[in-house]
């Protein structure tokens, strides 16, 4: 298993890096063009919800053969809380396989199918 780190303040050039580090690995472990599409959108969705409460996030992409995780954390809360939007939300949980989202953090997972 590869373990990637980004850390990065929040701006929106810094979303399109992250955008494209992940559809690197997302290619590299062999996910197809709309898979990595999927992977890169709900990425950014993840991104905007802790918008409002994060001045600096993380993301930690694992990778393995047929599995990519990504965790994205706020590293700097700035003490906004902000109520996830359910449209968000429903988005994240139909283009990825698995999703936890928690006050900070949210895990995303996507698995190659054959």
């Amino acid at each position: 298993m590869e373990k990637y780190y980004l850390s990065f303040e929040y701006t929106p050039e810094n979303i399109a890096l992250a955008r494209l580090n992940v559809s690197f690995i997302a290619n590299k472990i062999g996910f197809d063009i709309e898979e990595v599409e999927d992977i890169k959108v709900s990425l950014s969705e993840a991104l905007n919800i802790l918008l409002g409460s994060a001045k600096e996030v993380k993301i930690v992409f694992l990778s393995s053969e047929d599995r990519l995780d990504i965790e994205v954390v706020a590293i700097r809360p700035n003490g906004n809380k902000k109520e996830i939007n359910k449209f968000a939300k429903i988005i994240l949980e139909t283009l990825m396989d698995e999703v936890t989202i928690e006050e900070g953090l949210i895990k995303l997972s996507k698995t190659l199918k054959d």
